[in-house]
């Protein structure tokens, strides 16, 4: 019941179309639709009758119609069937918010508030969703360090051969993990450092903030003048989202934004918008990749050769379990048993 606690990005807006879509959230199959006017709405994707997916039926007059027996289902979660017009039944439903280019659920009536991201100036590039086939704890451990963005990105990072000058600060408060990293960036062709306006000895600034209501981080990303101490005209600021789909699963959300000051006001990013989109596509590829791959997906860090980057590591998964899972080991636990039955 933990993760039902906060909001939770489960869908992009633009994958909820006229057919109902089955997503899960903390183990539980949840049955996502739209009525006529585009608002969302989310059921149990169980019917209570014969126990079929609702999510592979349609959408009539507002109500979700089962394709086993034709019993439909409102928005608030009320049923009927046709067969026996007496009879009703209530299934579980869910709130819903569209924000971001995001659907988001949380548990029916708790009260709860939406999670605000300092994107105020940035530029809108994309959204991008990911089922990572790995628990939300190691999901976000890829998250919070950048060492393995030497060996595992292209573009986005830092040089392998000079990942030992990087420094890095972690701080952390009751509610909150705060990194602050710099250090040499991986090389890009000359062509892509005058788009972004950034020396070949720039230096790559990834600082980052880890929020628990629900699981995220904000990455902001500078490549800043050694001499003048000055941006680069191109910044990025990157939202991830993590959201337990079961035990062994996790939802992976990306809010992308940027900000150009060449020429004019964010104008470099309408034009490179469709390269970014691609771009970052295949960066978060290579960290899904990595992930679903993971010869070991145990989350004890016991007995690992765990280095200086891993240092976020420990104060955010503390968080994580008391923030966001609340009880810890008994709210995994009961996850877990939710997924066997």
């Amino acid at each position: 019941m933990a993760a039902l606690d906060h909001w939770n990005p489960v869908l992009l807006a633009r994958e909820l179309g006229r057919k109902p879509v089955r997503v899960h959230l903390d183990g539980r199959p949840i049955a996502l639709f739209r009525d006529r006017a585009g608002k969302v709405a989310a059921v149990s994707d169980i019917c209570p009758h014969r126990r079929m997916s609702l999510s592979l039926g349609r959408v009539e007059h507002d109500r979700l119609v089962c394709p086993y027996h034709g019993w439909s289902f409102t928005a608030g979660g009320e049923g009927e069937s046709p067969g026996t017009p007496k009879l009703r039944c209530q299934i579980d439903t869910y709130d819903t918010r569209e924000e971001h280019g995001t659907i988001w659920l949380k548990g029916s009536g708790r009260e709860v508030p939406f999670p605000t991201f300092p994107i105020d100036g940035f530029f809108r590039i994309c959204e991008h969703r990911h089922l990572v086939q790995a628990p939300l704890t190691l999901t976000i451990d890829n998250f919070c360090e950048m060492e393995h963005t030497g060996a595992t990105h292209m573009v986005f990072g830092y040089d392998l051969d000079r990942l030992s000058e990087v420094v890095m600060q972690v701080e952390s408060t009751d509610n909150e993990v705060r990194v602050a990293s710099s250090g040499p960036p991986k090389p890009l062709p000359w062509w892509v450092r005058q788009l972004m306006g950034a020396r070949r000895d720039a230096v790559f600034h990834d600082n980052w903030v880890t929020r628990f209501s629900p699981v995220h981080n904000v990455h902001e990303h500078d490549w800043i003048d050694p001499r003048t101490g000055r941006p680069a005209w191109f910044r990025m600021k990157i939202v991830n989202l993590f959201a337990p789909a079961n035990a062994d699963s996790t939802i992976l959300t990306l809010l992308v934004y940027g900000k150009s000051a060449w020429p004019g006001p964010n104008g470099a990013l309408r034009l490179a918008r469709p390269f970014l989109r691609r771009v970052i596509e295949a960066e978060v590829r290579r960290d899904v990749w990595m992930l679903d791959h993971l010869g070991n997906k145990t989350e004890d860090l016991h007995g690992m050769k765990l280095s200086r980057f891993d240092k976020p590591l420990g104060p955010t998964r503390d968080r994580i379990q008391r923030l966001y899972f609340g009880s810890g080991d008994s709210a995994r636990r009961a996850l877990a048993v939710r997924d066997g039955d």
